[in-house]
């Protein structure tokens, strides 16, 4: 097994960097992410392509990209310099979605693994969405429409941090068990802890034939520094010098 724990703690050093030196924000909304997606992106298969519906996490999306060699040590430094690159822009190389509005990347994914299945191609479609964006009602129009034609080659993945724009997504709009809701849609659904590299790495090789999947990996806002962790204030807030140095020292550890 790679050493995720060592993978995820560098995507995390340089995620941090990547959004104090923008001097944006979104970085625990990055942070809720960073193990699910080391892990699967140290898993891919030939022909597996991720769409990120979550394009706030954008330092995220480019960090993995970069890994991938989709972007250069060049595209990957001008982060910094482009505020508009603050949400993943369909602009760059191997973004399929673009942020800002939410509940299009589940859509846009159904569509790439339907072609994919007809075409007899192989590889899954992966789609990373947050808990809050299931909100919006294309995420179940599109639901409907994976599990009509059976796309067993499409596996949805959730990032239930808690938490949304304006507050606890179960305050705002409570969805209730999220299990049993996507499987009254069709989908083959489980519930995992986000930050445990084997539960994940055990999912993301073993799929059920004949059913969209969906993982609903529960995670904390902000992990891997504690005074980000299940903080609504590091969803917007800038990193400052003061918070960099701070985290920078809590990831070393």
């Amino acid at each position: 097994m790679a050493n995720y724990k060592e993978l995820a703690k560098i995507a995390r050093l340089k995620v941090l960097e990547l959004v104090h030196k923008a001097h944006t924000c979104h970085i625990a909304s990055n942070f809720s992410i960073i193990d699910v997606a080391t892990v699967l992106y140290e898993n891919l298969k030939p022909g597996d392509e991720i769409v990120w519906s979550k394009g706030w996490a954008s330092a995220s999306i480019y960090y993995f990209l970069h890994k991938q060699g989709k972007l250069t040590d060049e595209q990957l430094s001008s982060f910094p310099n482009d505020p508009f690159l603050s949400l993943a822009e369909t602009s760059v190389p191997g973004v399929h979605v673009s942020g800002g509005s939410m509940g299009h990347g589940l859509p846009v994914a159904v569509g790439m693994a339907l072609a994919k299945k007809r075409a007899s191609e192989p590889g899954k479609i992966y789609c990373i969405m947050s808990d809050g964006e299931l909100n919006e009602g294309t995420t179940w129009e599109a639901a409907m429409i994976a599990s009509h034609h059976a796309l067993d080659n499409l596996c949805v993945i959730i990032d239930k941090n808690g938490w949304q724009a304006m507050g606890k997504t179960s305050n705002v709009l409570d969805l209730g068990d999220l299990r049993t809701k996507w499987f009254s849609f069709g989908f083959d659904a489980v519930n995992i802890d986000g930050h445990d590299y084997d539960q994940l790495e055990n999912k993301f090789k073993f799929s059920k034939k004949g059913f969209p999947s969906v993982i609903i990996a529960n995670t904390i806002k902000g992990k891997g520094v504690s005074f980000m962790e299940d903080c609504l204030k590091y969803h917007y807030s800038h990193v400052t010098e003061e918070d960099y140095v701070k985290a920078v020292a809590e990831l070393n550890v």
